[in-house]
């Protein structure tokens, strides 16, 4: 215990302020998505089952990094290492929980600001509804499987860590193929955010280096991030091609397709 509670002595005070920005800067990265659904009041072009994916591989990830940061609270209550220290061996899940709840929230806002909305499809909205109600359940069982490993058997701790982070980096490869899907059937980004994505891609990258730098990072705390960058960088190289090639107004975003005069 004390050689692995020795890895948190003297953190980098550059590489701390790094990490705390990081994880604001993801927070922040959501909300032009948070405000762009309650703007438009439609879920329309975003998969149910990209919120789906998305959401599970984040709460996921985030209860990988909960199970995984064990060592280091305990390090925090039984080797003498400072406030700052304590915190900074914490960033991790910082990160990921900040990622986690912005994600889930986007979730949260297609089911509640949405509702009884005249633009918002009632069909994609009853597929909304149960993902809500599905996602609910799913947190349940990664408290309850958390607090048994917690509580009654440590031993199980590691396994059930690359379990969960297996999950994750399964969940985050499928996540963007339905909302790949979905963009390139509607030709437009519909509510989903560029900005966001802009964001959020190099981001990824960044944040996956970070995630490996840390002290005891093993693969499957950053392989899911490092998987879900990829694939978000290609929906958004998809949404900048559609926005260039097929503009949308920007009162509505309906789509606003102009002819080829290369035909005429």
């Amino acid at each position: 215990m004390s050689d692995q509670c020795s890895s948190f002595l003297d953190p980098s005070v550059v590489g701390f302020l790094f990490a705390s920005s990081l994880a604001v800067g993801i927070s922040f990265s959501y909300v032009p998505q948070h405000i762009k659904i309650i703007h438009r009041r439609t879920s329309e072009g975003i998969s149910p089952l990209f919120l789906l994916l998305g959401t599970t591989s984040g709460i996921s990830a985030f209860s990988n990094l909960i199970l995984l940061s064990h060592f280091s609270i305990d390090c925090c209550y039984s080797f003498p290492l400072t406030v700052f220290e304590c915190l900074s061996s914490q960033l991790g899940m910082i990160q990921v929980g900040a990622q986690a709840i912005c994600a889930t929230l986007i979730l949260v806002f297609c089911i509640y600001c949405t509702k009884n909305s005249p633009t918002q499809d009632k069909i994609e909205y009853e597929k909304l509804y149960h993902i809500w109600k599905f996602i609910i359940v799913y947190s349940i069982v990664h408290v309850c499987l958390i607090l048994f490993i917690f509580l009654i058997n440590l031993h199980l701790l590691i396994p059930l860590a690359n379990l969960l982070g297996v999950t994750a980096t399964i969940l985050a490869s499928f996540q963007y193929f339905p909302q790949i899907y979905t963009t390139f059937k509607l030709k437009h980004t519909g509510s989903l955010s560029v900005p966001m994505m802009c964001m959020q891609t190099p981001g990824g990258f960044v944040w996956t280096l970070s995630l490996i730098l840390r002290p005891g990072a093993i693969w499957s705390s950053w392989l899911p991030y490092l998987t879900a960058a990829t694939l978000q960088g290609i929906l958004l190289l998809m949404c900048i091609f559609y926005q260039y090639k097929y503009p949308t107004l920007k009162s509505d975003q309906n789509l606003l397709i102009i002819p080829d005069d290369s035909n005429s």
